[in-house]
């Protein structure tokens, strides 16, 4: 298992802490539950970064291999 860092507004911490505790668990838990549900799937294919896609219609750039 990974340890990561976030960086948030302390408004943001404050209320995820609120939320947290209402549900009987903890920031860290919410945020490790939130990126286990991720969907596989979705990443799959090769990172293309935004602003590396054509703005018109959402697709990569031509690859010049």
């Amino acid at each position: 298992m990974k340890n990561i860092t976030v960086t948030v507004h302390d408004e943001t911490y404050l209320l995820a802490r609120i939320y947290a505790a209402r549900q009987a668990t903890s920031v860290s838990a919410l945020v490790r539950q939130f990126l286990e549900s991720l969907d596989e799937h979705r990443f799959s294919g090769p990172y293309i970064p935004d602003e590396d896609l054509d703005a018109s219609g959402g697709t990569p750039p031509p690859s010049f291999t």
